[in-house]
């Protein structure tokens, strides 16, 4: 059975993805502008991402619309 997404595994997702390409989490709140506890709160499953935020952390990584849908059908594993 699959695991329904939710802003907890969301994050947890979207963790792994950053550190996967190497960057940390103040590198990317710099970046994006933002705060690292932010960051911290998306990752952790505490703050909702936003559709827009959530686009901005993809085309910061490079990812294509493609590889934002597989990485959303991708299981949770935590």
């Amino acid at each position: 059975m699959e695991k329904k997404l939710t802003e907890k595994n969301l994050g947890f997702k979207l963790r792994k993805l950053r550190e996967k390409k190497g960057v940390s989490q103040q590198t990317l709140a710099i970046d994006l502008g933002v705060s690292q506890s932010k960051i911290s709160k998306i990752e952790n499953g505490t703050e909702k991402i936003t559709v827009p935020y959530f686009i901005e952390i993809f085309t910061y990584f490079s990812l294509s619309p493609d590889e934002m849908i597989e990485f959303l059908k991708e299981k949770v594993i935590n």
